[in-house]
């Protein structure tokens, strides 16, 4: 099996029918950051679908202090958690309670820090989860929009679509960006349900393969062996790539919770994830909280030291529930004016102490919200500083090559992708519940049995001098969930 000599000239085909309107950081797989997670109101951080000015530029400052810039991440992204509804002539607007300065202010704010920003959509009548205003019927609108407010990447989601057509649908909204004259990024995320390798090159860069990807094993399986199954005319090419969907990355209890689970992958499969998004030339878009957020206070010891206090500076502004909002009878503060409570199912958005506050937990009984000032500082785990700051890994992934691809078709074991420089990355992968022996020969690669390598470990950043096969000698054992990486160059 020639696999040098299949993948270059696949890489000729697909290069013809890349999509390529100049859209920023976008040749190769985009490496960013996303909200999905991540962010949260104030001190309650991070809670899932929320985004509000505040949290974005507190996280747009982490984004640079915690290392993903400086290790070559770009992508600034916000999912769904933003829009708030349609002017009187249709146009989107961000919710105004959380955007009070509109959504522009923030957009320029990322731009000046030298990051792309990305905004979510949906092509549906409403969003997937905060049922937010799609873009059905909306097209040129919307995409008008997002060029007036410099946005540089759309998702577009695929729910409450019932009778609409993805190549169609997909193909209008294409065409409605780039009549703005702005150079945007087109995700598609119609789920792969209707094949996008086929066509998203004509219409998109990057397309989701499958459904949603969450922080469990069995999820991180199942997303790579649907890869497996694309055909190699599908494998992705410079402006155009599968997208495997967000990195879950070291998300444990310090993330949000998407689809009712909580992340609880090992640190190794943790790795195993980025190896084969990385490999097979996935976007690496990771959603995680990137700071710490607090109040400078605890709200348990506000509520034992201190009565609460009626006629305290405090009033509501938006009521966020049905059950009627009264004050000092369903909200109030305490005499230390830091901390304001709810109960009898009051929900809201409230000015406490001058400043704006979301108390807007459900569930009975009394609930207590910060009204002291807020601090955010940047912050994420040594596991994902590990992981996610792993430039070696970023290399094999951020080129221009057809992605990586299993050298004996519906074998999971070996996985290879060549590079620009010549170079082969190579994935020994071990999807199963027991350790693995096996080694690589280098004619399945397109070499000679007598060909000399250096063979780069990018987990363990060592480099061992091979003729023929790797390891030199025997096997190498592969722990299950395992995957080890390597970066071949001919000597």
């Amino acid at each position: 099996m020639d696999f040098l000599r299949i993948v270059t000239a696949l890489l000729f085909v697909v290069r013809i029918l890349a999509y390529n309107n100049g859209a920023p950081h976008s040749r190769y797989p985009a490496l960013g950051w996303s909200s999905w997670v991540a962010l949260g109101p104030g001190a309650e951080h991070p809670k899932f679908d929320f985004c509000d000015e505040f949290s974005v530029k507190n996280s747009i400052d982490a984004f640079l202090a915690v290392g993903l810039y400086d290790a070559g991440y770009r992508h600034f992204h916000l999912d769904d958690c933003w829009a708030g509804g349609r002017n009187e002539t249709g146009f989107l607007y961000g919710e105004k309670d959380h955007w009070p300065n509109g959504m522009k202010p923030v957009i320029d704010y990322a731009h000046s820090k030298g990051l792309t920003f990305g905004l979510y959509t949906c092509a549906g009548s409403k969003t997937c989860v905060g049922g937010r205003p799609g873009s059905k019927d909306h097209w040129d609108q919307d995409a008008a929009v997002f060029a007036e407010w410099g946005v540089d990447w759309v998702k577009m989601d695929w729910c409450n679509t019932k009778g609409m057509d993805p190549k169609t649908t997909y193909s209008t909204m294409s065409t409605a960006m780039n009549k703005t004259g702005r150079h945007m990024h087109f995700n598609m995320c119609e789920w792969g349900r209707d094949n996008p390798w086929e066509w998203g090159f004509k219409v998109a860069q990057s397309w989701r393969m499958g459904g949603d990807h969450t922080g469990w094993w069995s999820s991180t399986k199942e997303v790579v062996r649907n890869s497996m199954k694309i055909p190699a005319s599908g494998s992705g090419q410079a402006w155009g790539w599968n997208d495997m969907d967000m990195l879950q990355t070291g998300n444990y209890k310090q993330a949000a919770h998407a689809n009712g689970r909580e992340s609880n992958m090992t640190a190794t499969e943790y790795m195993t994830e980025f190896s084969m998004w990385a490999i097979q030339a996935s976007p690496l878009t990771v959603t995680t909280p990137i700071m710490n957020c607090s109040d400078g206070r605890s709200l348990k010891s506000s509520q034992q030291d201190h009565q609460p206090k009626k006629n305290c500076s405090i009033s509501l502004t938006k009521q966020l529930s049905q059950a009627k909002c009264i004050k000092d009878q369903s909200f109030g503060c305490y005499n230390n004016n830091l901390t304001m409570w709810t109960n009898a199912g009051c929900r809201g958005d409230f000015a406490c102490d001058g400043l704006n506050v979301e108390c807007n937990a459900m569930g009975a009984g009394q609930h207590l919200c910060a009204c002291s000032p807020v601090t955010c500082e940047p912050w994420i785990s040594e596991l994902q500083k590990k992981i996610l700051l792993n430039t070696e890994i970023i290399a094999i992934n951020q080129d221009d090559t057809p992605q990586g691809r299993p050298i004996v078709p519906n074998d999971s074991r070996i996985w290879a992708r060549n590079l620009t420089d010549g170079s082969v990355a190579v994935a020994l992968y071990n999807e199963g519940d027991h350790e693995m022996k096996i080694h690589v020969e280098f004619t399945d690669l397109g070499w000679t049995s007598a060909t000399k390598v250096t063979a780069r470990d990018l987990w363990l950043h060592t480099d061992t001098h091979c003729i023929g096969q790797y390891p030199p000698k025997g096997n190498v054992t592969v722990e299950p969930h395992q995957t080890v990486l390597l970066r071949l160059t001919k000597e």
